[in-house]
């Protein structure tokens, strides 16, 4: 995993590399709405893909991560359907109920049932690398494919390339002082349970955290959102009282939060701070917000992975969810 979170920005040059190169082709009709399907890791590069494109589409983005797709679907429907292993069962459930509505379906996959469908039906894909290593850690080659299936749809215009240069070039001269602030910060995060608040732009990043505490360092954490979370957690903060000192409140802080959501987490600080010894603050760096996202992914990655050595436990180990899916594959 240290060898995977570290070649991130390699990952990444190569995904633009694939985006460029790929012949997709989309023949289908003006989109009226988009559809990402994914689950786990490609279901959170869906995730930030819609926050990130969510004032740049003209057109309503969904991400639906389960078995079913929504009623709207049909012909004028763009359906990207994510999975690396391409044999995703909840995803595959959606790309035939998408078939079936006549939407034009896109991939990302590195091959399974997901690129032999595609080929079959000679429908727009994109092959990532089958060697790429853990899918959790494969983020830049998902989210940059789908950000490309956006572009060649005449959805996205192509500034995210622009943008994603510089994303590279911030992480490449910020290397050394990520690990750094990585490395306090998973010792602050040690044997509490982590409580994550951000503002709706970077929620997704926020679930992405949560996801990396989970499957690297075997470690739960709660995530929440303002404006949200301040009509109702807020008041959430008196009981079960003699938990307040194993936990942890992380603000998770972008200069793209609505001037209102940040009163409301500034204003929310002395409740919490009333019940927990430390309310911990990240920033985001970089001049957009793909800058900024890309950048607290890679932080918290780096958190994940210096937590999974604080715990003792080995961060390549999914042992838990291969028991879940050997027992699905039963039934």
């Amino acid at each position: 995993m240290k060898q995977l979170i570290e070649s991130f920005t390699r990952q990444l040059r190569h995904a633009l590399e694939i985006g460029e190169r790929a012949a997709v082709t989309f023949s289908g009709p003006k989109y009226n709405n988009v559809v990402l399907a994914g689950m786990g890791g490609s279901g959170i590069c869906s995730s930030i893909l819609q926050a990130y494109v969510a004032d740049k589409l003209k057109v309503p983005v969904v991400v639906q991560k389960s078995y079913t797709m929504p009623a709207f679907v049909g012909p004028d429907t763009l359906v990207i359907a994510s999975s690396f292993s391409g044999n995703t069962e909840e995803t595959l459930s959606v790309v035939r109920q998408a078939m079936k509505a006549e939407a034009t379906v896109a991939f990302v996959t590195s091959g399974g049932e997901m690129l032999r469908t595609a080929q079959a039906n000679s429908m727009p894909h994109i092959v990532i690398p089958s060697d790429a290593g853990q899918p959790r850690a494969c983020l830049g080659f998902t989210l940059v494919q789908q950000l490309y299936l956006l572009h060649y749809a005449g959805l996205l215009d192509d500034a995210f390339k622009t943008e994603l240069g510089q994303s590279i070039n911030l992480l490449e001269e910020q290397a050394g002082s990520i690990k750094v602030q990585a490395s306090a910060l998973a010792n602050s995060l040690r044997g509490r349970l982590p409580i994550l608040y951000a503002c709706d732009a970077l929620a997704p990043v926020a679930l992405r955290f949560q996801q990396q505490l989970n499957t690297n360092a075997k470690q739960l954490a709660h995530v929440n959102v303002l404006p949200e979370a301040s009509h109702n957690e807020v008041e959430g903060w008196q009981q079960p009282a003699e938990l307040f000192g194993k936990l942890a409140v992380l603000y998770i802080k972008t200069g793209y939060d609505h001037p209102r959501a940040q009163l409301r987490m500034a204003l929310a600080r002395p409740v919490l701070e009333r019940q927990v010894q430390d309310v911990l603050e990240v920033e985001a760096m970089g001049a957009t917000l793909l800058e900024q996202m890309l950048y607290l992914i890679h932080l918290f990655d780096w958190v994940s992975l210096y937590l999974a050595g604080l715990n003792k436990v080995d961060p390549n180990t999914t042992d838990n969810i291969n028991y879940l899916k050997v027992e699905l594959s039963k039934v």
